[in-house]
This record gives structure tokens, sequence and C-alpha cells, in this order.
């Protein structure tokens, strides 16, 4: 509960977007333009590709199929796509401590992957549920930085798997082994960056975020990531206290893994499907993915734009 507000109760959220570029080349995808209008598909990837190419710090051996998720997940409103997919590709520029090292298979990744389950669940109607779920009781090997590595890594292997265009995204947090330890953990400088990016970059269309088993000093630990989100964020999350049933007013039951009562299989197993995916992808998942030539952005001004996001909430 946050700030004394009852469990199930909003706080914050908001739409987002997002787009691909490597220096090795990325697997084609040969999909009608997925399942948006392939007239106006094709329009807005063409329009896409002609500012990209009159960009030159950004990356050209962009995926069409990747230029669409950004116009997509903007709502076709492309002036919009455009600042998000400049955010996007400048943001990790700057970020390349973060996207380094980040071979699964490495001492320090495998370390992570052995505390956290992530899932991804596709859901009839075009929807997704992003989880995740930190299994550290006391936070011991639980480390921030690799946290964030960890979310670039499989948010990665996503994009460069998934070949559909999603109506609705909704994540899933389960903080059940948060304590107050983490914020002796917590690292502001790159929580802002990270914030920005998930927020304003990510090309998927986000529409809401709840934590579960959120314990009561949760406000505090939120408190520190507020300052960093947007209204719009702020208003898509809702926290739910342990062996609370509110999170069903949202998502339903049997769409949710075993864990919260559902039909769909357990973390355990829909998080060795992530790190399979992150697997097949090893290769690409490096520090020269989806970033800017240079640190320096002809669309600076433009980048505080306000713009729909995926989020923040590494309440990870």
């Amino acid at each position: 509960m946050i700030a004394g507000v009852e469990d199930d109760k909003k706080s914050p959220t908001s739409n987002r977007r997002l787009t691909p570029h490597t220096t090795r080349a990325v697997p084609k995808r040969n999909k009608n333009m997925a399942n948006d209008n392939s007239m106006e598909a094709s329009k807005a990837i063409e329009h896409m590709r002609e500012w990209i190419n009159s960009q030159p710090h950004l990356p050209k051996d962009i995926e069409d199929f990747l230029l669409l998720r950004f116009a997509h997940s903007c709502y076709y409103d492309l002036e919009r796509a455009k600042v998000a997919a400049d955010l996007f590709f400048t943001l990790r520029a700057e970020s390349t401590s973060l996207l380094k090292d980040r071979d699964p298979m490495s001492p320090h990744m495998q370390k992570i992957l052995s505390i956290v389950n992530i899932g991804f669940l596709k859901l009839p109607g075009k929807r997704n549920i992003w989880l995740y779920q930190i299994n550290d009781p006391g936070l011991d090997v639980y480390e921030y930085l690799l946290d964030v590595k960890l979310f670039y890594t499989s948010t990665d292997a996503w994009l460069l798997e998934n070949d559909e265009l999603e109506e609705s995204d909704v994540v899933v947090l389960d903080v059940k082994d948060i304590s107050l330890k983490f914020l002796t953990k917590y690292n502001v400088s790159v929580a802002r960056k990270l914030a920005k990016y998930q927020e304003e970059a990510i090309p998927i269309r986000l529409k809401q975020v709840h934590i579960v088993n959120a314990p009561p000093f949760i406000d505090k630990i939120y408190g520190l990531m507020k300052p960093f989100l947007k209204k719009e964020l702020t208003e898509m999350i809702y926290f739910h206290s342990p062996k609370s049933q509110t999170l069903y007013k949202y998502v339903n039951k049997d769409e949710l893994p075993a864990d919260y009562g559902g039909a769909m299989p357990k973390m355990e197993d829909l998080n060795k499907s992530v790190v399979q995916l992150i697997m097949k992808h090893r290769d690409l998942i490096n520090e020269k993915l989806w970033v800017a030539v240079d640190k320096k952005s002809k669309n600076k001004e433009k980048v505080s734009v306000e713009s729909p996001s995926f989020r923040s909430l590494a309440i990870d």
C-alpha cells in the first residue's frame, strides 16, 4: 500500500514504444505487417524509414517490423513515434555500461538469473502480460545493476523474437521478497535513466502495472522511484497486498501463472522459456545492438515531449 492508500489503489503509469538496430544482421521477419492494416502499416514504415535515413546519428539497418512497432505503439501518430525512436536509440548509446557483458552464461548474469523469474504471456485479444518475480528473501544475492542488465537483456530478446503487434500490455511485478535492504542497493542515476527508457522509448502499449505481494513499507521504496515517473505512468500503477485477490479485478485469474492461482504455467517454467529465448539471441544481445551512432540527437529538445511509455517499474 502506498502512502496510506488501500490495496488495489492506483498509483502511476503510461504508454510506450520501441525499435532496434545492430551491426549484425537481425533475423528478418516475413509477416504481412502483422495484425495492422497493411496499407497504413506500409505508409508508416515508409515515413519512418525516410526519417531514419535523414538522421545521421541513427542506425540505418533497422528492420521494417521494428519501425512499425514504433508507429503502432504510438497509435500511428508518426511525430510521436519519431520522438520515441530517437530516444530509444540515443538512450541506449548513453547507457552502454548497462548493455555490455550481458552474456547469459557469464557468472554475473547467471547470478541474477538464479534469483529472478521473468515471464511473457500472450493472451487472446492481442494482449500481453509481462511478469517479474524476485526470489531472494534476504536480498543477499540481489544486485540492482545486474537486475537492470537483465531487464535490457530479456526485453531485447523479446523484441528480437516477437512478431505480433499487441493492443495492450500489462506488467505484473511480484515483490514478495523485497525488503528495506533494497534501499542500500538502489542506484538513483541508473534508475533515472532506466525510467526514461521504460516510459518514453520502448514500443509497447502499456495499460496497467500491478505490484503484487506489496509489503507495508513499499511506500518507502516507491517514494524513491516516483520522482522519475510521469503522471500518466503513476496513474496506471496498482498495489496489491499479500493474499489479496484484488488483482483479479483487472486480470482474469485463469490468465495468470499458477503461482497466482491461475491456469497458466508456473513462473519457474515461464522463466525457462525466457532464458531459452535469450540464449537463442545470445550473439546479438550486446552493447552494439540498437544504439545511435553517437550520443548527440538532433531531436534532443523534442525528447522531453510527453509520450506514451512502458515502465520504469524495475522494483526489480
